[in-house]
């Protein structure tokens, strides 16, 4: 709709006094969070970079984070201060068709770290294995940190005699000798993970066996099975996009978080990262961060609180962490085929629940 960066200035300095609609990304003019005072729209004309600070004290709500593109419609009365009346984020969405599946479908989503924070015994990995062993699903989710690289014994390498690598085939051999060859594994890469590469997008972490029923998926994915579309992340750009967003009288701030994805159309559209947080490759997000259909499921693990919300025809799944001080979760959930007669919404179709470990 309106995903174009020309920025025509010249609206600025004539006119100043009519409503005048522009386009841009916001910015934050210092490092940190947005506020209402640090807030800029940027853009460029044929010429140059162009930036104006946005005043948003016309407006009731508002909800805006760095990186975003949008289109503001108000007033420049001193060519220095823009001053938003309207502000359109959002565009058409086509929302997803319900999958044509001829069988029941059974999901397990975990995602990490896997054990605690003071040891690499992975008792609450020990705990999904038995709940899998006696509940076999279709499929199995796993998202990493595996070897998280920011657990102190990791950073201490206390695996000593093996490498990284060696250390998360053990892990990944254990899961796959319980769940067996009738479970399909799909397991996502983590930047965080001491064998990956620590950059985002994250290319697919290796195995040295082949196995069929195990696939290996860089962060970020979108999955088709069976005609059930999934997206697949492991990083927590939940988190990162509500602690820099500005938000006033912005409603349910889960189902923004999850919009800011659909709308912009990435899994990343945060810009820029948090710092010293993420090693966030541009031209690599480009190309392979990007959300060209809205998925039946989006899995956004997160350092949030748990939650399942409706957005946009797509069911979004925060599953928590396996391993977590207030104790872990993990997701079930389990969809049916249904009838191409009824209403499309995915809750007649999915039954979804997030479990202690």
């Amino acid at each position: 709709m309106f995903l174009s960066f020309f920025f025509f200035f010249f609206f600025f300095f004539f006119n100043k006094k009519e409503t005048v609609k522009v386009v841009g990304t916001i910015y934050s003019d210092y490092d940190g969070a947005l506020d209402s005072a640090s807030t800029l729209l940027v853009g460029s004309d044929v010429m140059m970079c162009r930036t104006v600070r946005l005043n948003f004290s016309k407006m009731k709500s508002v909800a805006v984070f760095p990186g975003q593109v949008v289109l503001a419609s108000g007033i420049n009365p001193r060519g220095d201060v823009f001053m938003v009346e309207e502000l359109i984020t959002e565009q058409d969405l086509m929302m997803p068709s319900p999958p044509l599946l001829a069988d029941q479908l059974s999901f397990v989503v975990a995602a990490g770290p896997f054990t605690n924070a003071d040891d690499l015994v992975y008792d609450p990995l020990q705990d999904l294995v038995t709940y899998l062993k006696e509940n076999k699903p279709n499929v199995l989710i796993l998202t990493g940190p595996f070897v998280d690289s920011n657990h102190k014994l990791i950073k201490e390498n206390v695996t000593r005699t093996e490498t990284f690598e060696m250390f998360f085939e053990k892990i990944m051999d254990g899961i796959i000798d319980t769940v067996g060859t009738d479970t399909t594994i799909l397991v996502v890469a983590s930047y965080r993970d001491a064998h990956a590469d620590p950059v985002y997008p994250t290319m697919p972490m290796t195995l040295s066996r082949t196995y069929s029923n195990v696939h290996m998926l860089p962060d970020p994915s979108l999955v088709d099975l069976n005609g059930l579309t999934i997206g697949l992340t492991s990083t927590d750009i939940l988190d990162h996009i509500l602690t820099q967003e500005l938000a006033v009288n912005a409603g349910d701030k889960v189902k923004r978080a999850v919009n800011y994805l659909f709308h912009q159309k990435s899994f990343y559209p945060l810009n820029p990262p948090i710092e010293d947080t993420i090693n966030f490759d541009s031209d690599l997000a480009s190309k392979f961060a990007n959300i060209d259909q809205i998925p039946n499921i989006i899995i956004l693990p997160s350092d949030q609180k748990c939650f399942l919300r409706l957005v946009n025809g797509c069911l979004a799944i925060n599953p928590g962490r396996l391993a977590d001080i207030n104790g872990g979760t993990f997701a079930r959930f389990i969809i049916t085929p249904t009838d191409p007669k009824e209403e499309n919404n995915p809750f007649s179709y999915i039954g979804c629940q997030v479990r202690k470990v």
